[in-house]
């Protein structure tokens, strides 16, 4: 399985060791590669959409991981509870929408030790919500992947 710049980028930021919460998963590369590649040992693939959370299932069946990552069928946050994940990683959506994520599953992300979020727009709305709420930037990057930039952001909790 190979994996686009961007998301090995994104994988490459989370904390060895962590489990990660990837929230709108999609077909589940980020997470499925992170515990292909032994940095994590735990993965909650979570997506709203069905038919993705279906790929992301059958991904991590077929590298032999389906044990080592839960797929949940969820909006946001609201199926990750505080605590059972240390990384929350979102990416590939606007600021908007981001925003709202994170302040309804606020609970849950306070109790997370870093996030790496990648909004396509509005990328002030995450960082206010950062600071805000007490975590701390370690990177901000802009990379480019197949001719688009892409803004990611890591930050950790004071």
């Amino acid at each position: 399985m190979s994996i686009s710049f961007r998301l090995k980028y994104i994988a490459g930021l989370v904390s060895p060791g962590y489990t990660v919460a990837d929230i709108g998963t999609d077909h589940g590369y980020v997470p499925v590669f992170l515990l292909r590649e032994k940095i994590i040992p735990h993965a909650i693939a979570v997506d709203l959409s069905k038919g993705s959370l279906e790929k992301a299932r059958e991904l991590a069946e077929q590298a032999g991981l389906r044990e080592q990552m839960d797929c949940r069928l969820s909006d946001g946050l609201s199926d990750v509870k505080p605590g059972e994940a240390q990384c929350i990683i979102i990416a590939g959506m606007g600021g908007i929408l981001m925003r709202r994520i994170l302040d309804s599953g606020l609970e849950t992300v306070l109790a997370a030790d870093e996030l790496i979020l990648s909004p396509h727009r509005n990328p002030e709305l995450i960082l206010d919500f950062l600071e805000e709420h007490s975590f701390r930037v370690v990177s901000d990057e802009i990379i480019t992947d197949k001719k688009k930039q892409y803004r990611v952001i890591k930050a950790v909790r004071l």
